[in-house]
């Protein structure tokens, strides 16, 4: 695990460096007294898996919850657990803005639950991992993760993986990578598979989706998508995975 300390104190940061080593968790650290020397680093392509962000910041106008909040837009899968020597002024102020809150931890920091926050991050980044769809391509495999896929589509015997961030080919049936993806795909016409998670609207000859890509749907399965999309999202309301 790559992780990020971000606090304007030096003895904040060494606290906090210090109880990671206590803890003896196999990580990477990288620690920042200044934020901006963080943001420099992830827009040239660093990736950390988590960042210990300290809410207050002297000197500067804006919080730790502010900085997490751009972080959110700059890697959105990076997780955040919010530290502060303050817990009761910002335990509500914490949700208020798009981060990928992942933890709050008040300090000074107890190593114990300092431990259990990074443990669940572990576990949640080894469920990510399961989650990727593995694909070959000319002798190279790479794995894709399915949240980040928009849809799939089978066009003479190669399938096209199209996601947020671009393209990736592979020479396997649109049928059998369907068996390998999670229940938020759903197959709308013999040679589309589409993420539910991405879907703007349904209408009776296409989906669309983000950005206003259209994804046909065929009249046999329309009822049958439109049920199933209907399903997934009324599942997801009520929590079930």
């Amino acid at each position: 695990m790559r992780i990020a300390i971000c606090d304007d104190q030096q003895h904040g940061l060494e606290h906090t460096l210090t109880k990671i080593r206590t803890v003896s968790l196999q990580s990477e650290i990288a620690i920042f007294l200044k934020i901006s020397d963080l943001f420099q680093q992830i827009k040239e392509g660093v990736k950390f898996d988590a960042v210990l962000m300290d809410i207050e910041w002297d000197g500067e106008d804006r919080s730790g919850i502010d900085f997490a909040s751009e972080l959110y837009s700059l890697s959105p899968k990076t997780k955040i657990i919010f530290v502060t020597g303050y817990p009761e002024r910002y335990s509500q102020q914490i949700f208020l803005k798009n981060t990928n809150l992942r933890g709050f931890i008040a300090k000074p920091i107890d190593a114990d639950i300092l431990l259990k926050n990074l443990e669940k991050l572990k576990d949640e980044m080894l469920l990510e991992e399961n989650r990727k769809l593995i694909l070959k391509f000319n002798g190279v495999i790479k794995g894709v993760d399915s949240d980040d896929i928009l849809y799939l589509e089978s066009k003479l015997h190669t399938v096209t993986v199209y996601t947020t961030d671009g393209e990736h080919l592979c020479y396997e049936k649109l049928s059998d990578l369907a068996k390998r993806l999670p229940r938020q795909f759903v197959t709308t016409h013999k040679s589309f598979l589409v993420n539910m998670d991405k879907i703007q609207r349904i209408e009776r000859e296409r989906i669309v989706l983000g950005k206003n890509i259209e994804i046909p749907v065929s009249k046999a399965r329309y009822n049958e998508v439109r049920e199933h999309y209907f399903r997934y999202i009324g599942s997801n309301m009520w929590g079930v995975r």
